[in-house]
């Protein structure tokens, strides 16, 4: 069931992702049935896709201190925060989703090692070959939201 769960959330982030860097023009056109308080809610994106992607790791059974969730909370928000523009000279998506995986550091310490070191790999290379792939904005940000929490049903393998 919980799967079922991971995948729905994962729907979910990748609307809140796409909601966190479209213009509200572009919001009233892609996402015309969400209501327009919710779109003038600021970073979406950056806090709740980011509870949406831990949430989705405690339903799998990931466990740790608090302190360890809270810390992955604000690297997976400087991560999203970020494109490593100044360091690579343009929009690094491969880098960028790497750093939303490697973000569960301290969650790594405590529950799933190999397969959370795992997943920074694979959403490294998934984010970032969908994004080259997609000049289209939004099938671009909703692929790269949705695969935060997908990518989590790795550690069940």
């Amino acid at each position: 069931m919980n799967i079922i769960y991971v995948i729905l959330l994962s729907v979910v982030s990748a609307i809140l992702y796409r909601l966190g860097g479209s213009s509200k023009a572009n919001q009233d056109k892609e996402f015309p049935w969400i209501p327009s308080w919710f779109k003038s809610i600021p970073k979406k994106r950056d806090v709740m896709c980011n509870l949406v992607t831990l949430l989705a790791a405690f339903l799998l059974g990931v466990s740790a201190p608090w302190w360890a969730w809270f810390l992955s909370f604000g690297l997976t928000w400087a991560s999203l925060s970020t494109y490593w523009d100044e360091q690579f000279g343009y929009d690094n998506h491969y880098f960028h989703m790497f750093m939303i995986g490697f973000s569960m550091l301290p969650i790594m310490f405590f529950s799933f090692p190999v397969e959370l070191g795992m997943r920074c790999l694979i959403i490294a290379i998934a984010g970032g070959a969908w994004s080259k792939l997609n000049g289209d904005a939004y099938l671009e940000e909703t692929g790269r939201g949705f695969l935060m929490p997908i990518t989590l049903l790795g550690i069940l393998i």
